[in-house]
């Protein structure tokens, strides 16, 4: 069962990260962030609440909180605009190794860490060279800023890192759905209200839709890696930290980009990088 919603769970960020990108490239990465995190917010609260009252709330804790969601939101805007200028299939892969990041501020901040992950970290960063290398293209698309892509489509990463590490911290106290829903209500309340209060509403339903997915397939993604993490932690990691692929699949044989054989190469590290990253000891 853990095996089964760990891929789910990896399944539904995957898709979450290639329609956000679709999203992006119809509305900017901004507005793409925007709506999407309008729609996340009415599946998040639900479940919020549904849990149960949250836990300790102090100053300390807002603050952790605050930087949960600044660091969340800021690295999903890097992405989106990243996506808007590069491929789908490389850029959000380099995006998920925002575990090797989490390593690093874990060491900063003291605490042990394995020489897995430091295995890890340097596979992460081979393959995210190597899969914004060489002229690739899609048909009838192309890609001029790929390298400016990749950078942004890193700073998601270590914006990431940085969630994670402060997720970690606070979670135990406040609430694992309470830490999300507090993202996203910020997210809402910082961006899509004045982004909703400053023009005309999108019409456009296809990118509607895009965010739609991606707001609400963030929230069950997590929400099904929580539930998997119950038959191990380190299982659910490897597993859900495997979204980067199925995004890259999608843009390979749904949207077809089309890569060269360093940059697959590049993928399989990115790929083996995650795994160490999840790995205990």
């Amino acid at each position: 069962m853990g095996i089964a919603l760990g891929l789910l769970s990896a399944l539904l960020w995957g898709v979450g990260g290639v329609t956000g990108g679709l999203a992006a490239r119809r509305l900017g990465g901004l507005r793409a962030v925007a709506y999407s995190m309008l729609f996340s917010v009415l599946v998040a609260v639900p479940l919020a609440v549904a849990t149960g009252m949250p836990g300790r709330i102090d100053p300390r804790a807002i603050l952790w909180l605050l930087l949960v969601a600044a660091t969340g939101i800021g690295g999903l805007m890097l992405l989106y605009t990243a996506l808007r200028m590069g491929k789908i299939s490389t850029l959000v892969p380099i995006s998920g190794t925002y575990g090797g990041f989490g390593a690093i501020i874990a060491i900063l901040a003291g605490e042990p860490t394995s020489p897995l992950a430091f295995v890890g970290l340097a596979l992460a960063v081979m393959g995210a060279v190597l899969a914004t290398r060489g002229d690739v293209s899609t048909p009838g698309v192309e890609y001029p800023h790929q390298t400016r892509a990749a950078l942004l489509a890193g700073g998601a990463a270590v914006a990431w890192g940085v969630q994670l590490w402060a997720g970690g911290e606070i979670q135990d106290d406040v609430g694992a759905s309470w830490v999300v829903a507090f993202m996203r209500v910020l997210g809402v309340l910082a961006i899509s209200v004045p982004i909703l209060m400053s023009g005309p509403l999108v019409r456009d339903r296809r990118a509607l839709g895009f965010a739609a997915i991606t707001g609400v397939g963030e929230v069950f993604g997590f929400t099904l890696f929580l539930i998997a993490s119950e038959y191990g932690v380190a299982q659910a990691s490897v597993l859900t930290g495997q979204y980067g692929t199925v995004a890259a699949l999608i843009g390979v044989l749904i949207l077809k980009e089309r890569l060269q054989r360093v940059q697959y190469v590049g993928l399989a590290l990115i790929v083996v990088a995650v795994v160490f990253l999840a790995l205990p000891g």
